[in-house]
């Protein structure tokens, strides 16, 4: 599996904020027309990534996925391969970190999630003559009003498929061959709940 990058965001910031330590203070530039719509998703922290060996970089593939669906939803996305977190668990986002993504994105909202779990259980069957295996997935994601530096979501998905488990790593992610399979259904259903959840969310502060 690919090595994935850990938080350039926090490490340009950090370094932006040692050469000019009153912008930390500075109020967050203004939006663009488009900013007040927009939403940056960030990669996804892989909690156990050796469960995920047979899927193709779902740390990237799942928020695009997730980002195509809001799209069609009239959100304007952007995205960055970076975490938002300086570790491979999700952690809470500061306000300060916040601003200055917003600003340095042009970005009102932002998403950041964690895959959690993708472990796979095999139960015996017929006096363990046969077995039959399942597969969860488990995620977790936080949308966050960059320009406040406030958190206004935190959601749990999980999904579940049993069977022929497994996808195989040349399947591209959210392909037609990826959602062939069983596992690669249940994590569409994850995506397209995520999604929901997200643009729901964000309708609820323009009200």
């Amino acid at each position: 599996m690919r090595v994935y990058r850990l938080a350039v965001i926090h490490y340009f910031l950090l370094t932006l904020a040692c050469i000019t330590p009153l912008i930390v203070h500075a109020q967050t530039p203004e939006l663009s027309p488009d900013g007040a719509r927009s939403i940056l998703l960030t990669g996804f922290a892989v909690n156990k990534q050796a469960q995920l060996k047979d899927i193709d970089n779902i740390a990237q593939g799942m928020p695009r996925e997730i980002g195509h669906r809001l799209e069609k939803q009239l959100w304007k996305v952007k995205t960055t391969p970076d975490l938002l977190s300086t570790e491979w668990r999700l952690s809470p986002a500061s306000p300060q970190l916040l601003g200055q993504i917003a600003g340095l994105y042009d970005v009102r909202y932002v998403v950041a999630g964690e895959v959690r779990d993708a472990g796979i259980s095999t139960q015996s069957m017929l006096w363990g003559l046969r077995e039959k295996q399942s597969r969860v997935i488990d995620i977790e994601i936080r949308v966050y009003d960059a320009r406040a530096g406030s958190l206004l979501g935190r959601f749990d998905f999980s999904g579940k498929a049993s069977g022929d488990v497994l996808i195989g790593a040349e399947h591209v992610f959210a392909g037609d061959a990826f959602r062939s399979t069983a596992y690669g259904k249940a994590i569409d259903e994850v995506i397209e709940q995520a999604a929901q959840a997200i643009s729901a969310t964000l309708l609820s502060q323009a009200q």
